[in-house]
């Protein structure tokens, strides 16, 4: 291993600023956002037709899941509850979820935040995923 000369910082520097320029911004996101709860779906269901025809237990399962989510999120984050609502439809309408459907479980958001209560999550039940 040789010594740094000036060309090799110059080059170290040159590349740093580019990078920087070009990446910095996603970067410093990235990082200021790192440690927020993801959001995360076992049961999804893409359409408020599919909703509407699931079984009962599977649909309460997924209720219970968007509660639990909510709840962690909302704790997690230090976020509002019309905060952890909008967050949740935001994130379902990224997934592919229809905008009628997530605007109807933002309700079930915003319950189940006010009253901080929720099933256990599904994610944290090994061996329990199941999809729809």
């Amino acid at each position: 291993m040789g010594s740094l000369d000036f060309g090799k910082l110059t080059t170290i520097s040159l590349i740093f600023l580019i990078v920087v320029f070009f990446f910095g911004g996603e970067i410093k996101y990235w990082y200021d956002h790192k440690d927020e709860l993801q959001f995360k779906l076992t049961n999804v269901v893409y359409t408020k037709q599919q909703y509407e025809s699931m079984e009962a237990d599977k649909k309460t399962l997924l209720l219970n899941e968007v509660s639990s989510i909510c709840v962690n999120k909302h704790h997690t984050d230090n976020l509002s509850c019309t905060d952890t609502a909008y967050w949740l439809a935001n994130n379902m309408e990224d997934e592919g979820i229809e905008s009628d459907l997530a605007i109807e479980l933002m309700q079930r958001c915003s319950d189940a935040c006010k009253t901080g209560k929720a099933s256990p999550s599904l994610q944290d039940r090994p061996g329990k995923r199941t999809g729809i």
